[in-house]
């Protein structure tokens, strides 16, 4: 389903995993109170990214719980995520202890919209 990329990549690429892109509003992002947060744009094993409904900063060390949730699956994966980069109409996030059901929920959204992009 999800390939790493090889060991070979080159030092100053940081990806360990292939990321799938999702088209806009299919997939929504919802802060700890069920909020809006943010519509995804990327997901991989190892983070997320969305058009954020307010804006992060780069330097923000906090751990922030959202739910993704993909209203055509009826999935709903709870997940802690840290930011790792902001621009003008991204926010990029990095899982931080995911856990087994989590990462299984988020499987499926990768699955899903993996076999998307390859068409």
């Amino acid at each position: 389903m999800i390939k790493e990329l090889s060991q070979s990549y080159r030092g100053d690429e940081k990806r360990r995993f292939e990321r799938v892109d999702i088209a806009p509003a299919q997939v929504e992002v919802l802060d700890s109170k069920g909020r809006p947060a943010g519509v995804l744009r990327q997901l991989a094993r190892g983070g997320f990214s969305m058009e954020p409904q307010k804006p992060y900063k780069n330097d923000d060390a906090t751990i922030y719980d959202f739910t993704i949730h993909d209203a055509e699956e009826e999935i709903r994966a709870d997940v802690q995520a840290r930011v790792r980069f902001t621009d003008d109409q991204l926010a990029g996030f990095e899982f931080v202890d995911l856990n087994a059901d989590s990462a299984v929920d988020i499987g499926i959204i990768i699955g899903k919209y993996y076999e998307h992009n390859k068409r």
